[in-house]
């Protein structure tokens, strides 16, 4: 089985200033509202940010059910982070202890008419078995969605 090499980019308008949005993936109680993955289905959880360059992200979650059953982790290092403008990070993603991912990502916040377009784009290498690009686009643009909500009940 060879690695699969793909990207992504996702794109959402967020009706909010590029400070504030930014502050929901610099401030750890803020971003775990819409980061983190809670509720049926799941079982124990935790993380942790400690946003600063060379600082990093550490987290796991777990499963119960289903064919994702098992404990899933990640951990990221920050490489750039330029106040209400950018992020860059990489992080790698494991199962039950094997690293499945390996992703380079880069986060950019725009201001807009109406608020921010936050542009999301994403470089991975997907060791097998693996979820591949298109999941993981699923599942972060699942995150983004939460935080498009999040932003606009606030």
């Amino acid at each position: 089985m060879s690695i699969d090499h793909d990207e992504f980019t996702l794109t959402r308008t967020i009706a909010a200033t590029p400070a504030s949005v930014f502050r929901a993936f610099a401030e750890e109680d803020l971003k775990r509202q819409w980061f983190v993955t809670e509720g049926p289905g799941t079982g124990k959880s935790d993380y942790r940010v400690d946003f600063r360059v060379g600082g990093g992200e550490r987290g796991t979650f777990e499963i119960t059910e289903g064919p994702g059953a098992g404990l899933h982790a990640n951990a990221t290092t920050y490489f750039d982070i330029q106040e209400n403008e950018r992020i860059a990070y990489a992080y790698s993603m494991a199962w039950d202890g094997r690293v499945h991912s390996a992703s380079l990502v880069t986060v950019e916040f725009a201001p807009t008419e109406g608020g921010t377009r936050l542009t999301y784009t994403e470089r991975g290498a997907y060791f097998p078995p693996s979820d591949g690009a298109k999941m993981r686009a699923g599942g972060v643009g699942a995150q983004l969605d939460q935080l498009v909500a999040m932003m606009e009940d606030a």
